[in-house]
Protein backbone atom coordinates (compact mmCIF):
# COMPACT_ATOMS: atom_id res chain seq x y z
CA UNK A 1 0.00 0.00 0.00
CA UNK A 2 1.16 3.49 -0.06
CA UNK A 3 3.58 4.60 1.84
CA UNK A 4 1.59 7.46 3.42
CA UNK A 5 -0.01 5.33 5.82
CA UNK A 6 3.32 5.50 7.44
CA UNK A 7 2.91 9.50 8.22
CA UNK A 8 2.80 10.66 11.42
CA UNK A 9 2.56 14.48 12.04
CA UNK A 10 4.76 15.44 15.10
CA UNK A 11 4.82 19.67 15.89
CA UNK A 12 5.69 20.72 12.41
CA UNK A 13 7.75 17.74 10.92
CA UNK A 14 5.92 14.95 9.41
CA UNK A 15 7.76 12.00 9.79
CA UNK A 16 7.78 8.27 9.39
CA UNK A 17 7.08 5.72 11.01
CA UNK A 18 10.12 4.56 11.38
CA UNK A 19 10.78 7.72 13.12
CA UNK A 20 12.81 8.67 9.60
CA UNK A 21 12.02 12.99 8.71
CA UNK A 22 10.42 12.58 4.78
CA UNK A 23 12.95 13.82 2.06
CA UNK A 24 11.44 16.34 0.02
CA UNK A 25 11.66 14.61 -3.16
CA UNK A 26 9.19 12.11 -1.62
CA UNK A 27 7.16 14.47 -0.45
CA UNK A 28 6.72 16.24 -3.53
CA UNK A 29 5.90 12.97 -5.23
CA UNK A 30 3.02 12.10 -2.69
CA UNK A 31 1.88 15.36 -2.94
CA UNK A 32 1.94 14.78 -6.38
CA UNK A 33 0.50 11.60 -6.63
CA UNK A 34 -2.39 13.01 -4.12
CA UNK A 35 -3.39 15.54 -6.73
CA UNK A 36 -3.65 13.25 -9.90
CA UNK A 37 -5.86 11.22 -7.65
CA UNK A 38 -7.69 13.85 -7.22
CA UNK A 39 -8.33 14.81 -10.26
CA UNK A 40 -9.32 10.79 -11.29
CA UNK A 41 -11.68 11.35 -8.45
CA UNK A 42 -13.47 14.38 -9.82
CA UNK A 43 -13.39 12.67 -13.53
CA UNK A 44 -15.17 9.54 -12.01
CA UNK A 45 -17.61 11.97 -9.72
CA UNK A 46 -18.84 14.08 -12.53
CA UNK A 47 -18.93 10.99 -14.74
CA UNK A 48 -20.50 8.48 -12.26
CA UNK A 49 -18.15 5.87 -13.77
CA UNK A 50 -14.40 5.24 -12.68
CA UNK A 51 -13.61 4.22 -16.60
CA UNK A 52 -12.14 7.58 -17.75
CA UNK A 53 -9.21 6.85 -19.22
CA UNK A 54 -5.08 7.44 -18.10
CA UNK A 55 -4.86 10.18 -20.91
CA UNK A 56 -8.20 12.21 -20.14
CA UNK A 57 -6.44 11.96 -15.94
CA UNK A 58 -3.19 13.26 -17.49
CA UNK A 59 -4.31 15.94 -19.00
CA UNK A 60 -7.07 17.12 -16.57
CA UNK A 61 -3.11 17.35 -14.33
CA UNK A 62 -1.17 18.48 -17.05
CA UNK A 63 1.20 15.39 -17.65
CA UNK A 64 2.94 12.87 -19.57
CA UNK A 65 1.17 9.37 -19.45
CA UNK A 66 4.64 7.93 -18.60
CA UNK A 67 4.40 10.51 -15.65
CA UNK A 68 1.36 8.80 -14.88
CA UNK A 69 2.62 5.23 -14.61
CA UNK A 70 5.66 5.95 -12.85
CA UNK A 71 3.46 6.79 -9.76
CA UNK A 72 0.71 3.99 -10.80
CA UNK A 73 1.57 1.11 -12.90
CA UNK A 74 -2.10 0.54 -13.34
CA UNK A 75 -4.41 3.16 -13.36
CA UNK A 76 -6.73 1.30 -10.68
CA UNK A 77 -4.25 2.45 -8.09
CA UNK A 78 -4.80 6.21 -9.00
CA UNK A 79 -7.36 5.89 -5.73
CA UNK A 80 -4.90 4.72 -3.32
CA UNK A 81 -3.39 8.42 -2.16
CA UNK A 82 -6.51 8.99 -1.04
CA UNK A 83 -6.89 5.87 1.10
CA UNK A 84 -3.32 7.03 2.12
CA UNK A 85 -4.80 10.21 2.88
CA UNK A 86 -7.40 8.62 4.72
CA UNK A 87 -5.04 6.32 6.92
CA UNK A 88 -2.66 9.40 8.06
CA UNK A 89 -5.21 11.26 9.24
CA UNK A 90 -6.64 7.98 11.40
CA UNK A 91 -2.61 7.54 12.54
CA UNK A 92 -2.72 11.51 13.55
CA UNK A 93 -6.18 11.20 15.66
CA UNK A 94 -4.42 7.63 17.30
CA UNK A 95 -1.21 8.85 18.67
CA UNK A 96 -2.49 12.71 19.74
CA UNK A 97 -5.00 10.78 22.15
CA UNK A 98 -4.64 11.20 25.82
CA UNK A 99 -4.23 8.78 27.38
CA UNK A 100 -7.46 9.63 29.88
CA UNK A 101 -9.40 9.33 26.37
CA UNK A 102 -12.28 7.14 25.89
CA UNK A 103 -11.11 4.05 23.62
CA UNK A 104 -13.97 3.73 21.86
CA UNK A 105 -14.28 7.35 21.36
CA UNK A 106 -11.08 8.13 20.04
CA UNK A 107 -11.66 4.92 17.57
CA UNK A 108 -14.17 6.37 16.50
CA UNK A 109 -13.09 9.27 15.81
CA UNK A 110 -10.08 7.87 14.17
CA UNK A 111 -12.49 6.23 11.43
CA UNK A 112 -14.87 8.79 10.89
CA UNK A 113 -12.75 12.11 11.23
CA UNK A 114 -11.65 12.69 7.38
CA UNK A 115 -14.89 12.80 5.79
CA UNK A 116 -16.93 15.52 7.56
CA UNK A 117 -13.70 17.13 8.29
CA UNK A 118 -13.74 18.30 4.38
CA UNK A 119 -17.27 18.79 3.85
CA UNK A 120 -17.80 16.66 1.17
CA UNK A 121 -19.78 13.70 3.09
CA UNK A 122 -22.22 13.56 0.09
CA UNK A 123 -19.34 13.67 -3.15
CA UNK A 124 -17.04 10.75 -0.85
CA UNK A 125 -20.03 8.59 -0.72
CA UNK A 126 -20.68 9.03 -4.38
CA UNK A 127 -17.10 7.66 -4.58
CA UNK A 128 -17.35 4.85 -2.19
CA UNK A 129 -20.69 3.54 -4.02
CA UNK A 130 -18.25 3.87 -7.45
CA UNK A 131 -15.47 2.16 -5.75
CA UNK A 132 -17.49 -0.71 -4.06
CA UNK A 133 -19.43 -1.62 -7.21
CA UNK A 134 -16.08 -2.22 -9.42
CA UNK A 135 -14.56 -5.33 -8.68
CA UNK A 136 -10.82 -3.93 -9.11
CA UNK A 137 -11.10 -0.65 -7.41
CA UNK A 138 -13.27 -2.56 -4.53
CA UNK A 139 -10.27 -4.59 -3.93
CA UNK A 140 -7.72 -1.87 -3.43
CA UNK A 141 -10.22 -0.71 -1.09
CA UNK A 142 -10.80 -3.70 0.59
CA UNK A 143 -6.56 -4.17 0.94
CA UNK A 144 -6.45 -0.40 2.48
CA UNK A 145 -5.73 -0.11 6.25
CA UNK A 146 -3.46 -3.37 7.05
CA UNK A 147 -0.75 -0.58 7.58
CA UNK A 148 -2.71 0.34 10.18
CA UNK A 149 -2.45 -2.61 12.09
CA UNK A 150 0.78 -1.82 14.11
CA UNK A 151 -0.71 2.25 15.16
CA UNK A 152 -3.49 0.22 16.41
CA UNK A 153 -2.43 -2.69 18.21
CA UNK A 154 0.27 0.11 19.89
CA UNK A 155 -2.58 2.71 20.56
CA UNK A 156 -4.17 -0.59 22.01
CA UNK A 157 -1.66 -1.94 23.91
CA UNK A 158 -1.88 1.17 26.31
CA UNK A 159 -4.74 1.03 28.00
CA UNK A 160 -5.52 -2.67 27.51
CA UNK A 161 -3.66 -6.00 27.95
CA UNK A 162 -3.12 -8.03 24.81
CA UNK A 163 -0.90 -10.50 25.66
CA UNK A 164 2.48 -11.57 23.83
CA UNK A 165 1.35 -14.11 21.43
CA UNK A 166 1.70 -12.38 17.98
CA UNK A 167 -1.98 -13.53 16.47
CA UNK A 168 -3.70 -12.52 19.89
CA UNK A 169 -1.80 -9.49 20.14
CA UNK A 170 -2.25 -8.39 16.54
CA UNK A 171 -5.83 -9.75 16.31
CA UNK A 172 -8.32 -6.92 18.20
CA UNK A 173 -6.39 -4.27 15.40
CA UNK A 174 -7.70 -6.51 12.22
CA UNK A 175 -11.19 -6.71 13.72
CA UNK A 176 -11.11 -3.20 14.38
CA UNK A 177 -10.05 -2.36 10.47
CA UNK A 178 -12.09 -5.16 9.06
CA UNK A 179 -15.42 -3.51 11.23
CA UNK A 180 -14.77 -0.30 9.59
CA UNK A 181 -14.68 -1.34 6.53
CA UNK A 182 -18.18 -2.87 7.34
CA UNK A 183 -19.18 0.03 8.70
CA UNK A 184 -18.49 2.07 5.56
CA UNK A 185 -20.28 -0.11 3.58
CA UNK A 186 -23.10 0.43 5.68
CA UNK A 187 -22.98 3.97 5.34
CA UNK A 188 -23.03 3.86 1.65
CA UNK A 189 -26.14 1.35 1.80
CA UNK A 190 -27.84 3.75 4.23
CA UNK A 191 -26.68 7.16 2.90
CA UNK A 192 -26.91 9.27 6.42
CA UNK A 193 -23.09 9.98 7.99
CA UNK A 194 -24.80 9.19 11.62
CA UNK A 195 -25.69 5.56 10.25
CA UNK A 196 -21.59 5.07 10.03
CA UNK A 197 -20.64 6.90 13.45
CA UNK A 198 -23.40 4.39 14.56
CA UNK A 199 -22.19 1.35 13.08
CA UNK A 200 -18.50 1.92 14.16
CA UNK A 201 -19.29 2.79 17.95
CA UNK A 202 -21.23 -0.85 17.80
CA UNK A 203 -18.18 -2.12 16.34
CA UNK A 204 -15.69 -0.71 18.75
CA UNK A 205 -17.54 -1.16 21.80
CA UNK A 206 -17.82 -5.09 21.09
CA UNK A 207 -13.81 -5.06 20.22
CA UNK A 208 -13.02 -3.10 22.69
CA UNK A 209 -15.61 -4.14 25.54
CA UNK A 210 -13.86 -8.01 25.38
CA UNK A 211 -10.65 -6.96 26.17
CA UNK A 212 -9.25 -6.71 29.73
CA UNK A 213 -7.63 -3.61 30.64
CA UNK A 214 -4.27 -2.68 31.65
CA UNK A 215 -4.34 -2.01 34.85
CA UNK A 216 -3.04 1.81 36.55
CA UNK A 217 0.25 2.84 35.75
CA UNK A 218 2.32 3.74 38.58
CA UNK A 219 3.94 7.20 38.96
Amino acid sequence: MDTMYGLVRRGSHRMTTAGKAVTLTARRAEELRLEIALAARDIFLADGSPSATVERICDAVGIAPRTFHRHFPVKEDVILPLFARFGTLSIEVLADAGADGDAVDILVDAFSTEVPKRGQVDTDRALMKMILEDPQYRLRWLDWGQDLSVPITSFLEDRFILGDDPFTRELPAQLIIQAGRHAYVYWVEHGDFTHLRSALRVAMQMIVGSLTPAPPQQH
